[in-house]
């Protein structure tokens, strides 16, 4: 009896190898983030005078959006299969022009978007994962000479079983993306500035 089960126990950890492998191999290799700014039903609204110009800058030292590591060997990278930072700077273009903010290319009222961070990092073992995300983005105000600077930071920790699925970590990066572009959409003080620069 205890013979038989001595030799279950290699075709066990065969399978749970194999299992763990074919997990690893549909981890794609690019991703999309796809944030959406929710400002509830009743959006503010920025009474400027002032247009405004919109640009974005990427800042990150690392370009790839999740790093998944488990054990020793080296990690799986998954990069954007767009620029982040236009996206980004783009669902804000939006939201602003929405709230009634006029945004021309060549205004000398400038807002530079630079992301400073996205990315999530899973650690993987045996039984269960964790997903750490950080997203970093800072806005600054460029006019008369006058700069005023607001950098907005969100961070995100998530522990589960089993291996990490690609799509629970896309689904937390763009969450948490989606919710920072809401505050920064519904900052006070971003407001005033657009206002009375």
């Amino acid at each position: 009896m205890i013979h038989v089960s001595l030799k279950s126990i290699p075709v066990f950890t065969s399978i749970f190898v194999a299992f763990f492998l074919f997990s690893c191999s549909s981890v794609p290799s690019t991703m999309q983030v796809t944030p959406e700014i929710s400002t509830g039903k009743n959006p503010p609204v920025i009474d400027s005078n002032n247009i405004w110009s919109l640009s974005s800058q990427d800042r990150r030292i690392a370009r790839y959006l999740i790093e998944i590591s488990a054990g020793d060997g080296p990690a799986t990278l998954i990069n954007e299969a767009d620029s982040s930072h236009r996206i980004i700077m783009q669902t804000l273009n939006k939201e602003w022009q929405a709230q009634g903010l006029i945004i021309s290319p060549g205004s000398e009222y400038k807002i530079d978007l630079q992301l400073i961070k996205i990315l999530a990092k899973v650690k993987q073992s045996t039984y269960k994962h964790e997903i750490n995300s950080e997203v970093v983005i800072k806005i600054q105000l460029n006019a008369n000479n006058k700069v005023y600077n607001k950098t907005f930071n969100s961070n995100a920790i998530s522990e589960a079983p089993l291996n990490a699925n690609s799509k629970k970590i896309s689904k937390q990066l763009n969450t948490q993306l989606s919710q920072l572009l809401t505050e920064i959409a519904l900052d006070p003080e971003i407001k005033a500035k657009l206002e009375n620069f």
